[in-house]
């Protein structure tokens, strides 16, 4: 009888050994708790944690691999499960044991047999086909009458093997139990068969045959990397109620059944065309300068009227403060004005002539302003004497060069600011000249006003600002940077350091994924944050050709099903379709794009006579096209010219060999020397 460990029975457990062993042999008793995990630290339930001495099974690890038992001090405890090697593991007194279990080794061919049988389960040799994602498997396993009896249970566990990444997937399993043995099990777990860790999966056999039963398997799995390696193995086990009575392995399919690898479809990037994705202009607060000269009336402080530069100058100059003003996004922060005197007479006269000239030009500019923001003006004010040197440059600059080197000479001979200088400047014959058009250039008031302003960047400032620290840029004014960027390499560069700072830059994020999409490395990480049914319709289109392009078809079919339909270009909804295994759907739109694209879909949809009669007209004598004939020819058993049709497929391009390898509709076409690879993936 099985021993079954549980909780709520362990006082009951307890006190029947003592009675039955003895308060010594109980001595020798220990629990012993532990965890079961696989190679890679992941935990295994369901593993058979046995007795060597009596090979009875005294528990089963939980749905998180752990486990515990009552165990002899010095004895051993053994570890057993479907799909990983035994393990025997000695007591030694400790109260914690941890086991790694290792993947049974696998090879075709080879079987491993614990207890003798005349008989063995066998399951059928089949492909795994995909569709979209999903792998499908389907087998049939044949148990021989004189193998399985009504005290036995049978458990078949399927899974693909990636052969690439050294990973297993489980699919659904499958327990065979008889009759008496699960009438047992019942009675073990108190009639509640949930208890039992496999009973969702328990089927029990309520038929005689003569020759034994057939167990039908069909099931799916999602696959995320179709360009791996991959094969399908079955576990099987069985036991009866006191230990696992036999075990095997199996190889039942290597490669898969996938013409789809084949179609050709190739797609162009889509910008964003609704404006309300682009982001709005944001104002800075930036400080901009402004500028007005007046001229005035020689020897006097009094604005020369006569001048209508003048009335111009003052005119602009109280319109522009006036808009400042108003302006509810300016705000006008200093004024500074600078009177000049011209040079002929006493500097000092002058110098005290342009201080009375700047302070009568600044009252009267500043009583145009309202009182409150003359309170938060910062006012400055200056005056100076022009130089004979300024008069010199004005006679060069209106071609008077023999004059402007005589006045310089002087100034060598006196030096400036002397009296001198004047009275010799005044004896010469060109001082009228000079007095009436260079001099009144020369008597002026220059006003410079800073303001603050909120405003829009030009490019310019952008590319200024970006230079000094990219992370004050605002969105719209990143989305100038990437618009005007001049090299794909530089918009990219943009692109991700706008998406560092603003993680839900829809157009930041658009723009990388058709730069990437240009470039022919599709990246579905970069889209994947703003995919949802809100979404435009460009951006969702990018995301579902970056998905092809990785391989998950499944995916990329949702992502258009969040689209209206009509709105999504019809070539790349047809592809993505049949990429997803909705033949029926795609087959029209798909068929028409090319006549080899044709015959894929028939393939398929396994119309293999009328995809035997497409491809047999293809003439374009491209390796791709061989290789797609010898799929033809071989589902139609035409052996010889499918062996034709891969020969030349391979001469004309060795590559594809790696895809024959894995390709269930090819492989047994290949020599023996052929279907090996030199690194030995046919082992885990």
């Amino acid at each position: 009888m099985k021993i079954n460990c549980k909780r709520d029975r362990l006082i009951g457990i307890l006190l029947a050994a003592m009675l039955l062993l003895g308060a010594d042999a109980y001595a020798q008793r220990m629990r012993v708790q532990g965890h079961v995990t696989n190679q890679q630290g992941k935990s295994i339930p369901n593993v058979n944690i046995i007795d060597p001495v009596t090979n009875e099974r005294i528990e089963i690890s939980d749905e998180d691999g752990r486990y515990s038992v009552l165990a002899e001090r010095h004895g051993s405890l053994k570890y057993t499960c479907v799909g990983y090697e035994d393990k025997t593991v000695k007591v030694g007194g400790k109260q914690i044991i941890n086991v790694v279990l290792k993947d049974a080794v696998i090879e075709l061919d080879e079987v491993i047999v614990i207890s003798k049988v005349k008989d063995k389960v066998v399951p059928e040799p089949t492909d795994i086909e995909i569709k979209g994602n999903y792998f499908h498997l389907k087998t049939r396993v044949p148990v021989p009458k004189e193998m399985f009896t009504s005290n036995r249970r049978l458990v078949l566990q399927p899974s693909i093997y990636d052969v690439t990444q050294k990973k297993r997937l489980l699919l659904r399993p499958v327990v065979f139990d008889g009759g008496t043995y699960n009438t047992t099990q019942r009675r073990m777990y108190d009639y509640n068969i949930e208890q039992d860790p496999l009973h969702e999966y328990i089927q029990v056999k309520t038929t005689s045959s003569r020759n034994g039963d057939i167990i039908a398997y069909h099931d799916s799995i999602y696959i995320e990397y179709l360009q791996h390696d991959y094969r399908a193995d079955v576990h099987l086990a069985m036991e009866n109620y006191r230990a696992i009575i036999y075990r095997d392995s199996f190889s039942i399919a290597r490669g898969t059944v996938n013409p789809l690898r084949f179609l050709e479809y190739k797609f162009s990037a889509f910008n964003l065309t609704d404006k309300k994705y682009l982001p709005k202009p944001v104002m800075q607060l930036r400080d901009t300068k402004g500028e007005v000269n007046l001229t005035f009336v020689v020897g006097k402080a009094d604005l020369d009227d006569k001048n209508p530069q003048n009335q111009v100058e003052l005119n602009r100059l109280n319109q522009e403060l006036h808009a400042i003003e108003m302006n509810p996004e300016a705000s006008l922060k200093s004024f500074h004005i600078t009177g000049v005197a011209s040079p002929d007479g006493s500097y000092e006269l002058n110098l005290r002539l342009a201080k009375l000239r700047t302070d009568k030009a600044l009252d009267r500019i500043l009583s145009q302003l309202d009182p409150e923001t003359r309170k938060l003006l910062e006012v400055k004010s200056d005056a100076s004497v022009a130089s004979w040197k300024e008069v010199a440059e004005l006679l060069r600059k209106d071609s008077g060069q023999d004059t402007a080197d005589e006045i310089t000479e002087l100034i060598k001979r006196y030096g400036e600011k002397n009296y001198q200088l004047n009275r010799a400047l005044k004896s010469k014959p060109f001082y009228k000249e000079v007095a009436a058009v260079y001099l009144p250039k020369l008597r002026k008031v220059q006003y410079t006003y800073g303001y603050s302003i909120f405003r829009s960047l030009t490019d310019e400032e952008i590319m200024q600002l970006y230079k000094k620290d990219p992370k004050e840029l605002t969105r719209f004014e990143y989305y100038r940077m990437i618009a005007t960027a001049k090299t794909p390499d530089e918009k990219e560069r943009y692109c991700k350091e706008a998406l560092e700072l603003y993680d839900n830059f829809t157009y930041a994020a658009n723009e990388l994924a058709v730069l990437n999409i240009q470039k022919d490395t599709p990246d579905s990480k970069i889209l994947e944050p703003f995919v949802s049914k809100s979404a435009p319709v460009e951006l969702l289109s990018n995301q579902a050709i970056a998905l092809l392009h990785e391989g998950k078809y499944t995916k990329a079919d949702s992502v258009l099903t969040l689209l209206p339909e009509g709105v999504v270009a019809d070539d790349l909804q047809a592809i993505v379709q049949a990429m997803a295994g909705y033949y029926d759907d795609a087959f029209e739109k798909v068929a028409a794009t090319s006549p080899f694209n044709e015959v894929i879909m028939l393939l398929a949809m396994k119309k293999n006579k009328e995809a035997w009669e497409k491809a047999s007209q293809l003439d374009t004598g491209s390796a791709r096209e061989y290789y797609v004939k010898a799929i033809a020819a071989n589902r139609m058993e035409k052996v010889g010219e499918a062996l034709m049709y891969i020969e030349k497929a391979l001469e004309l391009d060795p590559s594809l060999l790696e895809t024959a390898r894995v390709d269930g509709d090819i492989i047994d076409l290949l020599p023996e020397e052929q279907k090996i690879k030199n690194d030995n993936t046919t082992k885990e």
